[in-house]
């Protein structure tokens, strides 16, 4: 006879290892957040995705700001963490490809600063 203990029902929003990495990551090249030296870069990201995320991230009750998603880079891998440990497999599919170009993004800004 087995008999369930309440730890066999614990659910958990724990943060994927991997994504965990990229988030404790420190930016390349930080610099201050409100330098104007350098503009934001917010045209490599596909608004439409972003505004998709908000719209699956609201069905699962997690509010998200498209502009800091744009600009916040700590913002928006702790909102795309958190729709990466959603039950809903359309919205964890999307977390990866943002992840994907956010990382690329990331790339590219140090690109952009070794060159300057």
């Amino acid at each position: 006879m087995h008999t369930h203990t309440s730890s066999d029902a614990v659910e958990t929003t724990a943060v994927p290892a991997w994504l965990a990495e990229v988030m404790a990551r420190p930016p390349v090249n930080p610099r201050p957040r409100l330098s104007r030296s350098v503009p934001p870069l917010a045209s490599d990201l596909d608004m439409g995705a972003l505004l998709h995320f908000k719209s699956l991230m609201a069905q699962e009750r997690q509010p998200v700001q498209v502009a800091r998603m744009c600009f916040d880079r700590d913002y928006a891998y702790e909102r795309i963490a958190t729709a990466h440990a959603s039950a809903h497999d359309p919205l964890r599919r999307l977390a990866l490809g943002l992840v994907q170009t956010y990382h690329a993004r990331d790339l590219l800004a140090a690109v952009g600063a070794a060159d300057a």
